[in-house]
């Protein structure tokens, strides 16, 4: 059994004046919010880019440092995955925004060619979890949380539709009960999520890290991720556009969800309750971009070759592709 990955509630300022020499993989913000209350590192790399070229040509410049250390959000904690992993050095994670679970996965994301990829793996020492920090970002970004939470309740159903047609991975019990308690437990925070108290923080980095160790143990992320992450990098291939990734997968969970017959009133309730921005008009979704998204899903997800979904069996044609553009539309509006 793999053990979950450790999660300190320490500030950011107590664990960078306490590691020696470090290059810090950082978004901006919350780096010049931060830089100057905490030791100086050897390097600090600024993210701009998720492209596996981009973060090859990182590496040839990495000092003697001891530690990576991701400060940020995905892709700062992504881009010290994949510095850690090249370098073979040790590796902390300090999320400032509760919006992924990437600080608690082994494995980094990466794009190429504007696709997403999971390369290699890596651990960290730890996870700091500077609740001050987290509670400081602006309140969108940490109740996009949401999502990669959420989507446990349309994997789980395309997860249970592939096993049942002897596609992909067997089932495993151990998995899905901890995708339907996340769910529950979801559930039951929703109020407390949406204003953002430190033990709705607190909560969801146990469900990151719960997701990312079964996620380690299975060597696959099946009842977690299904068609509405597929959906998602459908869509961002489409448009080359990078919405908040929890609260486009919470649009997409919606959307998928409705196709799948699987309690959309649930999922609709949920986004509600927690506050998760999840309507098209707020994330500046257009209907032309999700509709052709949708249409196209189906050669998307061939063509990746993605785990075996509802996509794969179910035409999204003209009129079930509005419909389900109908249904996002009436997720509630932040």
């Amino acid at each position: 059994m793999t053990v979950p990955i450790r999660i300190e509630e320490r500030s950011v300022v107590e664990v960078l004046g306490g590691i020696g020499s470090y290059t810090v993989c950082v978004n901006e913000p919350p780096w010049s919010s931060v830089a100057a209350r905490v030791a100086p590192p050897a390097r600090v790399i600024v993210v701009k880019s998720m492209e596996l070229d981009h973060l090859e040509s990182l590496v040839s410049g990495e000092p003697d440092s001891e530690t990576v250390v991701g400060l940020g959000g995905g892709s700062a904690i992504d881009t010290a995955k994949f510095v850690a992993w090249k370098t073979g050095k040790r590796l902390i994670q300090i999320p400032s925004i509760t919006s992924v679970d990437a600080g608690f996965t082994d494995a980094i994301g990466v794009r190429t060619k504007g696709r997403v990829r999971y390369i290699g793996r890596v651990l960290p020492q730890y996870v700091a979890l500077d609740i001050d920090l987290v509670r400081s970002a602006p309140e969108r970004m940490n109740r996009s949380g949401v999502g990669d939470v959420l989507s446990c309740h349309t994997a789980l159903w395309d997860w249970r539709f592939a096993v049942d047609r002897s596609e992909g991975v067997p089932w495993d019990a151990d998995a899905a009960s901890l995708g339907r308690q996340l769910l529950a437990e979801l559930d039951e925070r929703a109020e407390a999520i949406n204003a953002i108290t430190p033990d709705a923080v607190r909560w969801l980095a146990s469900a990151y890290q719960r997701i990312g160790a079964a996620c380690s143990a299975l060597r696959h992320s099946r009842f977690e991720e299904g068609s509405e992450h597929f959906l998602a990098y459908a869509y961002e291939h489409r448009t080359n556009g990078h919405p908040l990734h929890g609260e486009l997968i919470a649009l997409c969970v919606v959307a998928m969800c409705t196709l799948q017959d699987n309690a959309p009133e649930w999922a609709r309730s949920v986004v509600k309750r927690t506050g998760v921005t999840a309507n098209p008009a707020d994330l500046g979704v257009t209907r032309d971009d999700f509709v052709g998204a949708l249409r196209s899903l189906h050669d998307y997800v061939e063509r990746e070759r993605l785990d075996y979904s509802i996509v794969n069996a179910r035409t999204i044609d003209a009129r079930t592709a509005e419909r389900l553009w109908v249904a996002v539309q009436t997720v509630s509006r932040q």
